[in-house]
């Protein structure tokens, strides 16, 4: 099997709501990152020898996760700050879980393994999600 990689970059705010286990910086303060997402794919060999052409794999990332998060809020659906945020943010994603580094790499795996399904790429899956939320801080998704 072949294997490519490739990242994008872009800044996102969350609050990680409710759970006494997160730093008290995380819990009680909106706050933000500049993350940087890395997406492992791998396959075999396309008629142009290639996994998958970079151009249209960072096309597929950026219209799928780099643009709707960017400079967005992401916020537990039950997390009080919601109903406001919705009603002076633009961009605002709510969710089900805590949107950890953790909840970020397996929603952002999945999110491109069906685009690449949908744009009808079949030689290649995704293997892996890495979401950097700091330097030394990085969550990684991977299927069994």
């Amino acid at each position: 099997m072949y294997k490519v990689e490739t990242r994008v970059e872009f800044e996102a705010a969350h609050r990680l709501f409710d759970v006494a286990t997160y730093s008290e910086e995380c819990r009680n303060n909106i706050h933000g990152h500049s993350y940087k997402v890395t997406f492992v794919v791998g396959g075999e060999l396309n008629d142009a020898g290639m996994v998958i052409d970079f151009k249209l794999l960072k096309k597929i990332i950026r219209e799928n996760i780099e643009e709707p998060y960017d400079h967005s809020c992401i916020l537990k659906g039950d997390d009080p700050l919601v109903k406001q945020t919705l009603e002076n943010c633009k961009k605002v994603h709510v969710v089900d879980e805590n949107p950890t580094a953790e909840w970020m790499s397996r929603n952002y795996f999945y999110i491109v393994k069906e685009a690449l399904i949908n744009n009808g790429i079949s030689n290649c899956r995704v293997l892996e999600c890495r979401v950097q939320e700091t330097e030394h801080n990085i969550a990684i998704y991977t299927e069994e």
